[in-house]
């Protein structure tokens, strides 16, 4: 995923604008991690969102 789709999911997930730029800041460091972002996600009380798109990828690879 895109930086540009990650805070648009992290928006649509209700996120303040300042926890959408940590939770950026924590991809443009780490790269995409669908696990550890919905873990977070998870811990700042919101519903996990990204492991559908690790799903995604994960069979992507397997083509």
């Amino acid at each position: 995923m895109t930086l540009d789709e990650i805070a648009f999911e992290l928006e649509l997930a209700g996120l303040s604008r300042e926890q959408q730029t940590k939770m950026l800041s924590f991809c443009k460091a780490n790269g995409f991690d669908a696990k550890m972002l919905d873990k977070k996600l998870m811990l700042m009380g919101y519903e996990p969102v990204f492991s559908l798109y690790e799903d995604d990828e994960n069979s992507e690879e397997k083509k």
